[in-house]
């Protein structure tokens, strides 16, 4: 022996030598055991050497391919040690040494199986490179007893394996400690084709439980495709799985006795993983799984009997099955984790442990989660501050919390919030003999009802729940149970918003005691669902409440159906021509608004149950009894068009009668509408003084004359937007209008302005003062002029003849001809504005409010505008030269025979304006009637004294008489009918103007005589005026000193002596 020895060693010395002197050899010497290679290629045939090493580091690996299947024979080294070295084509099927070391090894296309026999085995493989090569590593015990300090140890360190590459190891030891590490290995994760388990570590083996050891195993910072764990042992396995990226991880663990000491806790901790999927069989094992900050994409969980502590994870989709039952005192605490789908089942039918087992399911959040309790003992699980995060598109129509089953367990759910479910809340789909306490739970719009309970011997507390807007198909839309011999307790829960065909709150059907105390309701409208019943609450058995707080929808009265085991609430519309205002109610165990009431007979429309619609121009208000009262808005203050009765007012307008304005707004001028405070200027104010100055001066300057077109065109304008509606006057109306009424409320002009924050009572004064002080300036001017100039009068019946003086007015004369203008065409608008202020309507008993301004009281005193005309005949009489100015307007257009016209004609202004104000309903047939009556009367009459006078005034009527019937009957699309009709009367006085002004001008440029004045003016025929009144265009009749003559004196006097 001692001879082979030496032999050997001076052949390894030889091969060194031979090395270093650059020589390649192909092949390796028969039965070499311990070999030194340089760089180059080395074949093998049969035997490997056990130890093989590269010469020197900084040259490339020897190279060594099999040609055969080969050995590694360990019977006189008995340990392996490959250094540095490269391995192709390889097959060694079964080789056993003492120790194993692999350094730095390439393997290509290779199969090696190696057996370590010791009772301190080792086996250490450390930056190594696996191509297409199997490896399997096999540890087992000697026969003889092991030493007490003997142990056993895998280590795989920094290893990279490509393409379908697999390592695998077994312990098969048993007597000693072992352990395995497996760290900082990694596999080429660019590949895509399926390749076999990537690393395999299994133990087995007999167990000696007189001297008990343990196997450890650690796992750390591999980056690994598929890793299979199959352990078995006495107790809980020492495993520590930490900091690894995985695509698949299987682990199977087999306890095999339940050793009081031989337990330890296992650890998944920091882990990626797309899969993992754990099972324990055997006997019940004591220390527990900690799976800890680990991200997963599917994460299963299968034991009979052990406990897990889940903690800060991030799992996609968990499942955890467990179907032995817990050790006494042990179970299963998840929490502060993200679960997207969480399936939890615990099935136990071993009555044999008749403990308590307790799990904690708390601070998760979830996306939706499936859990069944089966056990014959009480097993309580507890569900606190969890947070569902909403429904995913897979699982849509799954409820956020199902309960598959709970059989003789206790459940806790407290603290929680679910919202979005289609397929509903909370849903326990069968419990027996079990306790349910459900507290603190915010559940909101889901589908298939809030909570669903159907339960047998299992009482229901429910605590501090709120549901809202969550709906069901079928019955109970907040909450239905149905349940048998139960005792059912609703306390200070609140319900609002949900919505079923049947029940739309609660449903309770139990033949136990249900209580409800202090539980809130609140009922959404339901009258645009088909198919319901509008019930709210229904309790089948002895049902006992206090401090129960139910309200209906808007305009729901309450119906109720009380009987000694059964109770129904309803929230149900009113039948058309009936509404209810308000809601119906229970309050504090009270049932309020039972009934309905008829509808009223004016103003609003009550169909179906609906909210009650105002009718067009009406405003609506609720007394003090809940009941409907409408009255007729004034105009362009509300709805033109059909609108819910509480929803009148526009343009801002706000308050009674839509009298007011909102918030921000006020009141302005040639608009109806508010206007935002913001946008007024007091700069406007200014503008409004000098508008009587104006007015006074197209008085005192244009030529008013006999005042027949200004009084045809202005009745014309001022009646126009009395008889359109509101929608239909134009900014050019209302602004012409205006011109002759007061700027206050008249149609809806773009052109509108305010001055400051004003109410109804101030901005009519206000807009008194323009016709006022228009009047004030006149009346001082005739009173300045007045003092100065000498009255002149004449016998009755006696000839005036006219001079140059009436072309050239002087300015009393101006004065006096414009005031009477000015008032004849703004005493309608004064009536007016004095007869609004004045119009008061009752809108509930005792208290009236002003029509226009339904926020102001009537209670104040408005001095009465003077309508004192002066008398025709004292007129007459006056032979002052303002009595002649004053008759020349007011009836200086008329024939003789029909003087008093004027009065006709102020009559039927005041008659307008009257209707105007105070009568709302008809307004536009009393319109009609009156302006068709004012019609006929002027065609039967023929008051003016010219043609052109007659023919104006008729075509004025005749349009006003065609507005009033076409208002209303003609569509949109033909409002421009409207302009025509209101053009013609222009157009007329356009051409009466034209005609005029060409008249005179050919008057001037042929003299001739004509009649001053007609006879019909002064009493007599016109044959007798025209002998004795005649004008020379070329010489005119002169007054001098403003003095008067009689006609027969003055023809009779000489001529010589007549003052011409």
């Amino acid at each position: 022996m001692m001879g082979d020895g030496l032999r050997l060693f001076w052949l390894s010395f030889f091969l060194c030598i031979v090395n270093s002197s650059d020589f390649c050899e192909v092949s390796i010497p028969y039965n070499s055991t311990n070999v030194c290679l340089s760089s180059g290629q080395y074949v093998v045939t049969d035997r490997i050497p056990p130890q093989m090493r590269a010469w020197r580091s900084e040259e490339q690996e020897p190279q060594i391919t099999c040609r055969n299947e080969a050995i590694i024979s360990c019977d006189y080294q008995s340990s392996m040690h490959w250094n540095r070295v490269e391995i192709s084509n390889c097959l060694v099927e079964h080789s056993e040494c003492r120790e194993v070391t692999l350094e730095s090894v390439h393997f290509f296309n290779s199969k090696i199986t190696i057996s370590v026999k010791d009772n301190s085995s080792n086996s250490t493989i450390n930056d190594c490179l696996f191509n297409e090569t199997n490896l399997h590593i096999i540890h087992s015990s000697e026969s003889s007893a092991p030493s007490t300090i003997a142990s056993s140890h895998f280590r795989l360190l920094s290893n990279h394996i490509l393409g379908s590459s697999s390592l695998s190891f077994e312990d098969h030891t048993s007597g000693v400690q072992s352990y395995q590490e497996l760290i900082n290995n990694t596999y080429d994760a660019t590949q895509t084709t399926p390749a076999p388990t990537t690393l395999q570590l299994t133990w087995s083996g007999a167990y000696d439980r007189e001297n008990p050891t343990g196997r450890h195993l650690l796992v750390e910072n591999n980056i690994l495709r598929t890793a299979q764990f199959d352990l078995s042992t006495l107790g809980s396995p020492d495993m520590k799985l930490t900091r690894n990226h995985m695509v698949v991880c299987l682990i199977y663990l087999n306890v095999q006795d339940e050793d009081l000491y031989g337990h330890h806790p296992a650890f998944i901790e920091e882990t990626d993983m797309n899969v993992i999927h754990v099972s324990k069989k055997g006997a019940s094992a004591r220390g527990p799984l900690n799976i800890r900050h680990n991200h997963m994409l599917y994460m299963e969980v299968s034991s009979n009997g052990t406990a897990i502590v889940v903690k800060n994870n991030d799992i996609l989709n968990w499942e955890r099955f467990e179907t032995g039952g817990y050790v006494p005192d042990m179970g299963d605490i998840i929490t502060d984790n993200t679960f997207t789908t969480f399936t939890y089942t615990i099935v136990h039918t071993n009555d044999d442990l008749l403990t308590r087992n307790e799990i904690r399911i708390d601070r998760n959040h979830f996306s939706r989660a499936d859990i069944t309790i089966n056990t014959f003992v009480d097993t309580f699980l507890f569900m606190m501050d969890n947070v569902w995060t909403g429904p995913i598109v897979r699982y849509e129509e799954e409820p956020a919390l199902h309960f598959t089953q709970i059989l003789s367990g206790v459940l806790v759910l407290r603290n929680s919030s679910m919202d979005g479910y289609r397929g509903g809340g909370i849903k326990i789909a069968s419990a027996l003999g079990s306790r349910i306490h459900i507290e603190s739970i915010n559940i909101s719009s889901c589908g298939k009802g809030g909570i669903l309970m159907m339960t047998e011997m299992s009482p229901i507390n429910l605590t501090s729940i709120t549901l809202y807007n969550n709906t069901s198909p079928t019955v109970g839309g907040a909450v239905s149970i149905s349940g048998k011999n139960a005792l059912i307790n609703l306390l200070e829960c609140s319900l609002i918003d949900n919505r079923s065909p049947h029940s739309s709150a609660l449903y309770i059907s139990s033949n136990d005691v249900i209580q409800l105390r202090s539980v809130d309701i609140i009922v959404q409208d339901d009258i645009d669902q088909p198919l319901v019943d509008h019930s709210v609450v229904i309790l089948n058995g002895n049902y006992h409440y206090e401090n129960v707080s139910l309200s209906c929808a808007e305009e729901r009265y309450l119906a109720s159906s009380n009987a000694s085991a059964s109770l129904v609430w309803s929230c149900r519309p009113c039948a058309s021509g009936t509404y209810f205002l308000g809601r119906g109610e229970v309050v504090e165990d009270v049932e309020k608004g039972n009934e309905c009431t008829r509808c009223p007979g004016k103003g609003v429309e009550c169909i179906d149950g609906r909210t009650p619609k105002g009718k067009p121009n009406y405003w609506c208000r609720m007394d003090d009894r809940a009941e409907l009262i409408c009255h007729n808005c004034p105009s362009g203050y509300c709805n033109e068009t059909a609108h819910l009765w509480n929803s009148s007012c526009i343009g801002h307008r706000s308050g009674e009668l839509c009298g007011g304005c909102a918030d921000g707004y006020t009141l302005g001028f040639l608009t109806s509408a508010c206007l935002p405070v913001d946008h007024c200027r007091h700069e406007w104010i200014a503008l409004l003084s000098m508008v009587p100055v104006v007015y006074v001066a197209v008085l005192l300057f244009l030529p008013i004359g006999d005042g027949s077109m200004w009084k045809s065109m202005s009745y014309f304008v001022q009646t126009v937007p009395l008889l359109l509606k509101q929608e239909r006057q134009s900014s050019i109306i209302t602004m012409i209008s205006s011109l002759f009424t007061m700027p206050t409320n008249m149609g809806s002009s773009f052109l509108g302005f305010c001055i400051g924050r004003m109410d109804y009572i101030e901005r009519e004064f206000i807009s008194l003062y323009i016709p006022f002080g228009t009047i004030f300036i006149l009346v001082i001017c005739l009173c300045t002029l007045g003092f100065s100039k000498i009255s002149c009068t004449m016998p009755r019946r006696k000839i005036i003849f006219l001079t140059n003086a009436l072309n050239k007015r002087s300015m009393l004369s101006r004065c006096t001809t414009g005031l009477v203008t000015g008032f004849l065409l703004m005493y309608s608008g004064l009536i007016a504005s004095y007869l609004k202020l004045y119009f008061c309507i009752e809108i509930e008993p005792g208290r009236w409010v002003m029509y226009n301004a339904g926020t102001e009281r009537c209670g104040f005193h408005v001095l009465g505008i003077i309508r004192d005309i002066w008398n025709r005949r004292k007129l007459k009489g006056m032979e002052r030269e303002t009595g002649r100015d004053v008759l020349m307007v007011l009836d200086g257009c008329y024939r003789h025979s029909t003087k008093y016209w004027e009065s006709v004609y102020m009559v039927r202004r005041v008659v307008i304006a009257v209707a105007y104000v105070f009568i709302t309903d008809e307004s536009a047939t009393v319109m009609r009637f009156l302006l068709l009556t004012a019609l006929f009367l002027h065609l039967v009459f023929t008051p003016f004294v010219t043609a052109a006078g007659q023919w104006l005034e008729t075509m004025c009527l005749l349009s006003l008489c065609c507005l009033t019937l076409l208002n209303g009957q003609l569509e949109e699309k033909y409002s421009h009918a409207f302009l025509i009709i209101i053009a013609v009367p222009f157009m007329v006085s356009l051409v009466i103007v034209v005609h005029k002004y060409w008249n005179k001008r050919t008057r001037r440029s042929h003299p001739s005589y004509e009649p001053l004045c007609n006879g019909d003016e002064f009493g007599m025929s016109a044959e007798s005026l025209n002998r004795i009144t005649y004008r020379r265009t070329t010489h005119t009749f002169a007054l001098h000193k403003e003095e008067l003559y009689d006609a027969e004196s003055f023809l009779s006097q000489p001529s010589k002596k007549r003052k011409y």
